[in-house]
């Protein structure tokens, strides 16, 4: 289920929408049933058999909604990892063409610093839109022709040309799982479930016959406001590369910054 334009919106503002849309929704059907509860029990108290349908619906529809949110936790770790270890990947490249004969280390180099470069300022503002590729592309195509164009002619050359395509093949895998990460999230079939689990639970919270109104409306408040809150994590956590809790270019900035620039 694409939430993308959530993503645009300041944190506090997308908390509100959601967490605020799903608490009015707990408390919005207390009124809408409240009339009719009494008529359907009969003035009988039903509430221990409710609150046993709602224990055991809570406890699959919560036990469900902490996987996911542990689950879209691990991708976004996993994601972090996958930009720390290209980035490591990187500089080692960039040593190896250092130690290349002029000019076709020098060329080498520019070429890695300037693929560097766009990746931190604009490769990374496109991933954050849901693109993929990027000026970077035809940037390392030039590197690779001039890579594997190269022909040594000591053993040293050889040794430190066959450690640079090994090092570049590895950049090259890792840059793949990068973008296969930017638009990897849940499918819509387990954000269904997510919403049918969580408005049945709530729905499940109208039926009790509380006399006080008022602790009716901030008991179902606080169950909402628990829901809503981790439906809105789950929805941050779920594509790595988009909205505040993203992954960054830190480990790319201090590639650039120590080693390129």
């Amino acid at each position: 289920m694409d939430f993308f334009w959530i993503y645009d919106l300041p944190m506090v503002v997308s908390f509100t929408l959601i967490v605020g849309s799903i608490t009015a929704f707990a408390v919005g059907g207390i009124f809408v049933l409240k009339p009719f509860v009494s008529k359907w029990w009969s003035g009988h108290d039903n509430n221990d058999q409710i609150a046993f349908y709602l224990s055991a619906v809570g406890v699959f529809y919560g036990i469900t909604l902490g996987l996911l949110a542990a689950g879209v936790w691990q991708n976004l770790q996993d994601a972090e990892q996958k930009v720390n270890t290209e980035a490591s990947a990187t500089a080692a490249l960039y040593r190896d063409v250092k130690s290349f004969p002029s000019p076709l280390g020098d060329s080498l180099k520019m070429y890695l610093q300037t693929h560097t470069y766009i990746l931190i300022h604009e490769s990374w503002e496109l991933h954050h839109k849901g693109v993929v590729l990027t000026k970077g592309t035809p940037i390392l195509n030039k590197f690779q022709d001039l890579l594997y164009g190269f022909k040594p002619q000591t053993l040293a050359e050889s040794n430190l040309h066959q450690e640079a395509l090994k090092q570049y093949n590895k950049v090259i895998e890792l840059r793949v799982d990068r973008l296969n990460s930017v638009n990897n999230g849940m499918p819509s079939l387990i954000w269904l479930l997510i919403f049918l689990g969580g408005a049945i639970t709530l729905i499940i919270c109208w039926l009790f016959n509380i006399p006080s109104l008022r602790m009716h409306i901030i008991m179902n408040a606080l169950i909402g406001l628990a829901v809503g809150t981790l439906i809105y994590l789950i929805i941050m956590l779920d594509y790595p590369f988009r909205g505040h809790l993203a992954v960054d270019t830190g480990a790319y900035e201090l590639v650039y910054n120590q080693l390129m620039k």
